[in-house]
């Protein structure tokens, strides 16, 4: 069991150009992401470019990543994200050293002006390290690489979903659920609700913002 903990989560905002595929996804469920910050290791980000491409691509969604000095496709995405990733996005080689995440401190957050959830967002690399010490701390090199990477994706979602839904709901399960544990960010399946995926293939009119928070036990 993990020592129970609380953290905010948030929209994330940014962009980074590193392409996947083509897929058969309609034109209009393109998302460019526009990524600042320290990007980390490259086993991390690999592993948070892999699963948030799965997780979005279910969800109706193509991730088409950029630095945040590029400039907009010339064709238009239909959604524009702009993230900004604070701290070291990378597993801390001194995991005794970490002090445990205090109750209700943000692991990422997103602007809301006027009841609207904006597309700038930023996730704090430091706090997730402090959230996951206590999971990390007997595994392997890689392991810690593939779930620190996988838990940066799973963040991002749950904010993707905020701005492109345009909603401040939360669902009793998965993704967009309104707290996360360890166990959450650790387990092998770990992804949208149908109601979230209804949500984000039928955005609503209106708009509202995101207080979502991420519990560990």
């Amino acid at each position: 069991m993990y020592a129970r903990q609380l953290a905010m989560l948030g929209l994330l905002c940014v962009s980074t150009s590193l392409g996947w595929s083509e897929s058969t996804l309609p034109a209009g469920s393109e998302v460019e992401v526009y990524l600042k910050g320290d990007i980390g290791a490259p086993d991390v980000l690999g592993e948070m470019n892999r699963e948030l491409a799965s997780l979005m691509q279910r969800a109706g969604f193509r991730i088409v990543w950029r630095h945040a000095n590029d400039q907009s496709s010339s064709n238009g995405a239909a959604h524009l994200i702009m993230v900004e990733l604070r701290g070291t996005c990378a597993v801390s080689s001194a995991h005794d050293s970490l002090v445990p995440l205090a109750s209700g401190l943000a692991l990422a957050s997103s602007s809301v002006v006027d009841g609207r959830v904006l597309p700038f967002s930023w996730l704090d690399c430091d706090a997730l390290n402090r959230f996951l010490a206590p999971a990390l701390l007997n595994l392997l090199d890689e392991d810690q690489d593939y779930i620190y990477g996988r838990s940066m994706a799973r963040l991002l979602a749950h904010e993707f979903y905020h701005v492109l839904a345009q909603t401040d709901d939360h669902t009793q399960a998965g993704i967009s659920k309104a707290r996360f544990s360890t166990a959450d960010l650790l387990s092998e399946h770990f992804d949208f609700e149908t109601a979230a995926l209804d949500k984000l293939r039928i955005p609503s009119s209106g708009s509202s913002g995101d207080d979502a928070s991420a519990g560990g036990r």
